[in-house]
């Protein structure tokens, strides 16, 4: 079964806030293997274009940092998981969701 997950990212690491995120990275997955990694550019665009956006690069699981509600929201309501107070190397976060360790304390934003 495929899967789609994508990271903001920002010089190889989680992206503190997505809504500000410039960089989003989107890896599709196979049964056991990447089928495929892009990187987007992301304008300065407001809460509902952000998540149209996401929503249109066929998006299953967002892995993020900080995320405003209303984001969030459009996002799961578009049908996106969102595991957000996520930190660290973009690489490391996304061996361990593959892995379904991504909830180790390493990766926890500080005061989540």
């Amino acid at each position: 079964m495929g899967m789609t997950v994508a990271v903001p990212i920002w010089q190889g690491r989680v992206s503190p806030v997505f809504d500000a995120a410039s960089r989003l990275l989107v890896v599709r997955r196979g049964r056991a293997r990447e089928l495929e990694r892009r990187e987007f550019a992301l304008g300065a665009v407001a809460s509902d274009a952000l998540a149209r956006t996401v929503l249109d690069l066929g998006v299953d699981v967002l892995l993020c940092a900080a995320i405003s509600e209303p984001l969030r929201f459009a996002l799961e309501r578009g049908g996106v998981r969102v595991e957000d107070n996520l930190c660290g190397d973009v690489e490391s976060l996304l061996r361990a969701f593959n892995a379904g360790t991504w909830r180790d304390p390493k990766f926890q934003m500080p005061g989540c």
